[in-house]
């Protein structure tokens, strides 16, 4: 593998986990300031079906 093609990827990884962090803090932040439950706050993030459970988990650690 070239080492841009590494780069690239591992610049990828970085973002896509920086995007499950902000989303896990903004479904967080409407569970308390709102007091909506889970499900409430991910489908106001528009949280596609198939990722639900992907942060639900997170969400529990």
């Amino acid at each position: 593998m070239k080492k841009t093609s590494l780069m690239c990827n591992l610049s990828k990884d970085i973002e896509e986990k920086g995007i499950k962090e902000g989303l896990i803090t903004a479904i967080k932040n409407l569970m308390e300031s709102m007091g909506w439950t889970e499900e409430q706050a991910m489908e106001a993030l528009k949280i596609s079906e198939a990722d639900k459970p992907l942060y639900s988990s997170m969400l529990e650690k």
